[in-house]
C-alpha cells in the first residue's frame, strides 16, 4: 500500500472518530435537554395541581360569605318578628329593653356567680317583705374543687350545653311569704331549676332551705380562620 492509500485511510478514520465524539456530544446535550424538560414538566404540573387548590378553596371561601350575606336580611327578619313576640315582651325586664333582650336575661353569656348572689338577695328575696335570708353560697363554676366536694361530674358540666351555677340558700318567714318566694322562682326570666327544697317550723317563723342551679350560655365566638395550603 502506497503512502497515499495510509494517508487516505488515516483520515477516514479521523473523520469516523471526529464524527463519533460529534454524535456523542449530541446525544448527551440531547439528554440533558430532555431531563430538564421533563423536570421543568414536573414542576409546571405541581404548581398547576397546587394553583387548583388555592383557587378551590377560595372560591369556597367565596361561596360561604356569599351564603352569609344571603343570610343576613333573613336574621333581621326574625330579629324583627322576635320584637313582636307577645310572650317576650310579657317578660322583658324594662320598657326600654328589647324582646329580645328577654333571651339573653333567660341564658346569659357568663356564669357571673356574684350577679346570681346579688340578684337571689334583691330581687328574690328582697322583693319580699318581711322575708329574711339566712344564709346564701353560690359554686363558682370554675371552681373544680367545690364541683368534686358536691359530687358533680367535670366532665358532664362541660359537655352540658346549658351550663350551671349552683347554689344553696335559706330564708325564714311566714307561709305566705315563702310561697311567694317560690312564685318568684317560677316566673323568673334567669332559667333556675330547684334541686331540693326542705320547710321546718319554729315557734314563730317557717325555714326553708332551697338548692338549686341556674343556666347560663356561654356565646358563640365567630371568627375568620386563615388556612394554609401547602404545595
Amino acid at each position: 500500500m502506497g503512502s497515499g492509500d495510509k494517508n487516505m485511510a488515516l483520515r477516514k478514520r479521523q473523520q469516523i472518530d471526529s464524527s463519533k465524539r460529534t454524535m456523542f456530544i449530541f446525544v448527551a446535550v440531547a439528554a440533558f435537554v430532555s431531563g430538564m424538560a421533563l423536570v421543568v414538566s414536573f414542576f409546571l404540573v405541581q404548581q398547576i395541581w397546587f394553583q387548583g387548590r388555592v383557587i378551590s378553596q377560595k372560591q369556597a371561601t367565596v361561596n360561604t360569605i356569599n351564603a352569609n350575606l344571603k343570610a343576613v336580611d333573613g336574621l333581621k327578619d326574625n330579629i324583627r318578628l322576635l320584637d313582636t313576640n307577645e310572650a317576650l315582651n310579657s317578660v322583658k325586664s324594662s320598657d326600654d329593653s328589647s324582646a329580645v333582650q328577654a333571651v339573653l336575661d333567660a341564658l346569659p353569656t357568663e356564669p357571673n356567680a356574684d350577679a346570681l348572689g346579688a340578684s337571689l338577695q334583691v330581687m328574690f328575696v328582697g322583693a319580699i317583705d318581711g322575708l329574711t335570708i339566712e344564709s346564701l353560697s353560690v359554686t363558682d363554676p370554675s371552681d373544680e374543687g367545690a364541683l368534686a366536694a358536691s359530687g358533680g361530674d367535670s366532665e358532664s358540666e362541660s359537655n352540658d350545653p346549658n351550663l350551671g351555677i349552683g347554689f344553696s340558700m335559706s330564708v325564714s318567714g311566714s307561709a305566705e311569704q315563702l310561697k311567694a318566694l317560690l312564685a318568684r322562682f317560677e316566673r323568673s326570666i334567669r332559667v333556675i331549676k330547684i334541686d331540693s327544697l326542705s320547710v321546718e317550723a319554729s315557734k314563730d317563723s317557717l325555714t326553708m332551705d332551697i338548692e338549686g342551679r341556674a343556666y347560663y350560655q356561654p356565646a358563640y365566638d365567630v371568627k375568620i380562620d386563615k388556612k394554609v395550603i401547602k404545595p
